[in-house]
């Protein structure tokens, strides 16, 4: 299901590509297939700024920062070009063209909310070899920023200091050297956590769970920038002792995470969700609610899969005028939303439907 916590999140996991881009490194050539949308970026330019995420049409968050390079775009219209380049679509042996089809209907679909310049990347992974696995970026979204001197200069996720970056790199001061160091040693961290964390998933291969969490809260101390950490550890208390783990989600609803909406929706999800693993014997769909409430909240009730969370917690509970009210308001947004793949606005109008049937 689309909120599944898995070891994902972490972003620990090493590839096994050697880093040969780094900042400080001039920005490769673009040799996308198609230029989708917008003036092609046939080769960057001393003098200005570029901005290259890379995403992909199946990649949930990568939809959620579509808005926001639209804002950057427009923003700095005239002084950083925006260039989302698609990797990693899935390919059809049948048609080598398929992908391309896929990002250009999804493009279009988008219309005036993702208004910047668009490309695709080919069968063969070219730009997403010669950037980000030259880079050991192994997750997406991801964005480089190039310096008037066809640097790069920042590598890391597009909703994460982005803003400050930008404005920094446009006034002539952002220090890419100090960066370097910053993102050298956060290399050295990933590497000793990717050790530590490669031990607690062989705990739990063996079911030694209560080991695997003993070992889990020796790590969260020692990586305190990684709180996904934290997240992973109420996955494991689910295996140990729910009642445990649902106080913990609580915890971490109204601590470290009371303003991260998204993972507040993966949290309440967990609960409520019928393919949650471990399968829970006693889910309280009250702890459901409340965390679900809040991400509502920080989203002002505008996001389809956050409702859609909390009618479920609502319905889970008992109250099925709230689920309607909600599941109802879920799938109007849907609707509206090009970006929302078609089987999960299905799978809303369904839930919707036996929602009305159980109040009846």
């Amino acid at each position: 299901m689309r909120y599944a916590i898995t070891a994902v999140l972490l972003t620990v996991a090493l590839s096994s590509w050697a880093q040969t881009l780094k900042v400080g490194d001039p920005a490769p050539a673009l040799p996308v297939a198609k230029w989708v949308k917008g003036q092609p970026v046939k080769a960057f330019e001393s003098g200005k700024v570029y901005v290259v995420e890379f995403w992909a049409t199946w990649c949930g968050p990568c939809r959620q920062t579509i808005p926001h390079l639209t804002k950057l775009a427009e923003k700095y219209k005239d002084k950083v070009t925006i260039v989302g380049v698609s990797v990693w679509e899935r390919a059809d042996q049948n048609d080598p063209n398929a992908h391309i089809q896929r990002v250009e209907k999804f493009v279009q679909d988008m219309g005036a909310q993702m208004n910047y310049t668009v490309a695709v990347d080919g069968v063969e992974g070219a730009v997403a070899r010669n950037w980000m696995e030259a880079a050991e970026q192994n997750g997406i979204p991801t964005a480089f920023v190039v310096d008037q001197q066809k640097r790069i200069v920042w590598i890391g996720h597009p909703m994460e200091n982005l803003d400050e970056v930008l404005e920094q790199v446009l006034a002539g001061n952002f220090d890419w050297k100090a960066e370097a160091e910053r993102q050298k040693r956060m290399r050295e961290q990933m590497e000793a956590l990717q050790k530590d964390y490669s031990e607690y998933a062989q705990l739990m291969q063996q079911r030694k769970y209560e080991d695997a969490l003993a070992k889990l809260d020796a790590m969260i101390p020692q990586y305190p920038d990684y709180n996904s950490l934290k997240i992973v550890r109420y996955q494991t208390l689910l295996r140990i002792d729910e009642s445990r783990a649902y106080a913990y989600a609580m915890q971490l609803a109204q601590g470290d995470f009371k303003d991260d909406a998204e993972v507040l929706n993966m949290l309440a999800w967990t609960i409520v969700d019928d393919a949650t693993e471990p399968r829970l014997k006693s889910p309280d769909y009250q702890t459901a609610v409340a965390i679900a409430r809040r991400a509502a909240e920080l989203t002002k009730e505008q996001d389809a899969t956050i409702l859609d969370t909390l009618a479920y917690a609502y319905f889970k509970s008992g109250d099925v005028q709230n689920a309607l009210k909600y599941q109802k308001r879920a799938v109007e947004l849907a609707e509206k939303d090009p970006s929302m793949p078609e089987e999960v606005k299905k799978e809303l109008r369904e839930r919707y439907e036996k929602f009305q049937k159980a109040a009846k």
